[in-house]
């Protein structure tokens, strides 16, 4: 008689798993400027693939009965990716937006509880069997397990509140520095923040009611929680497919390899004067729809050539050298005293495509805002038209 290995959870973790692989091998194929987030981002797939399928040979008997898994492996492997999925998703999203240097001391400390964990499971020797809840053990083994139980149920929970923390700083540098940004993009990282949260929450809750709960309940929780994990899967996989942030980098110094490269451009001074002259003589910046691409087919120069001379030539990214530009225009029709023009219809005539956006970087430049700059000007003028009218011939 053929016995059935996998019941219907099982299967669909199954599913789960080949389909966490196949996401893996699309984010290696599909081109992408954000290598390190496509990494990242395989890596917390790979984890999430590894938690499912190592789940199935823990916690199916069938597996138990057959002798498959008898070994530490299974929860060795559970437990450090599951301590793992935390500082993965906080350097994934860190990297949407900046280029991380992973390969630093300081981030070692995200590694600790995984470390130790693998520790304590190698030196108790605990297996599948022992990593079952209702096993009889030994007291210290069964201190053990209860300590790996207690970190692994616990700490992620912990994580997805930094990845919070981590977010509202991102977010807040994203408008700080850029005019046009994708707010879908800020409010889908929101929710799959916020799945994570109910999904770590919920794992965090459970360890504290499991001993109060029956055996049934305690099952469905974690099945529950599992089914969350696979909706998650594909939530973040469509957000990392959809994400459209730039990533911020530092502005190069002086001798580095964008400087080098800034160097090996033909033609530099004539390729710096095209772009002077987009700026001033055809004005771009009032093109509310301008990148980096349109802007360099424009002048006549390759896109890669025009970010290098703004990034070094001028320490600027594009956005940053376009908002500036679109600033300063909009200074010029706020400071004309015969102008009629709403702020509106001034955020449009400089460049702007919101209002909110020309609100938040002209505050940025200025200090002020644009309505309190008109006032500001125009009292200016008033002084000034008063003292000619005094003034004695």
């Amino acid at each position: 008689m053929k016995v059935s290995y996998l019941n219907l959870h099982d299967l669909l973790w199954a599913i789960t798993c080949v389909e966490c692989l196949l996401l893996v091998a699309i984010l290696k194929v599909l081109p992408t400027q954000r290598a390190q987030s496509r990494n990242l981002l395989a890596l917390f797939l790979i984890q999430v693939a590894s938690i499912l399928g190592t789940s199935i040979f823990i916690w199916n008997l069938n597996f138990h009965a057959a002798g498959i898994n008898d070994s530490i492996i299974p929860p060795s492997i559970l437990s450090v990716c599951i301590l793992l999925q935390g500082p993965t998703l906080y350097f994934y999203l860190r990297s949407l937006t900046e280029e991380v240097q992973l390969v630093q001391m300081r981030h070692l400390v995200h590694l600790i509880p995984a470390v130790i964990v693998l520790l304590v499971i190698m030196a108790f020797d605990v297996d599948s069997e022992a990593w079952l809840p209702w096993i009889e053990l030994p007291p210290a083994k069964a201190a053990a397990v209860g300590f790996v139980w207690a970190v692994v149920r616990c700490f992620p929970f912990f994580y997805v509140l930094a990845c919070f923390v981590t977010e509202y700083r991102v977010r807040r540098c994203i408008r700080q520095r850029y005019s046009t940004f994708s707010p879908l993009d800020l409010n889908l990282s929101y929710l799959i923040l916020g799945g994570y949260f109910i999904h770590w929450f919920w794992s965090f809750v459970g360890y504290f009611i499991g001993d109060y709960i029956s055996g049934n309940a305690n099952d469905m929780m974690g099945i529950i929680n599992n089914y969350l994990s696979v909706l998650l899967v594909n939530a973040l996989f469509i957000f990392g497919l959809l994400n459209s942030r730039q990533v911020m980098a530092p502005n190069a110094p002086e001798g580095s390899a964008e400087g080098e490269r800034l160097a090996d451009i033909a033609q530099l001074e004539e390729k710096i004067q095209a772009v002077e002259q987009g700026i001033q003589k055809h004005k771009l910046y009032l093109d509310s729809h301008i990148n980096l691409d349109r802007f360099a087919e424009q002048i006549g120069v390759r896109s890669r050539e025009v970010s290098e001379i703004l990034n070094t030539h001028y320490q600027q990214n594009f956005f940053e050298f376009i908002n500036y530009y679109r600033v300063e225009e909009a200074k010029r029709l706020l400071r004309r005293p015969e102008a009629q023009e709403s702020i509106l219809d001034i955020v449009f005539q400089s460049g702007f495509n919101s209002q909110s956006a020309f609100h938040r970087f002209f505050k940025r430049l200025e200090g002020i805002t644009p309505s309190q700059y008109r006032k500001q000007v125009t009292l200016q003028q008033r002084a000034h038209a008063q003292e000619q009218t005094v003034r004695p011939a």
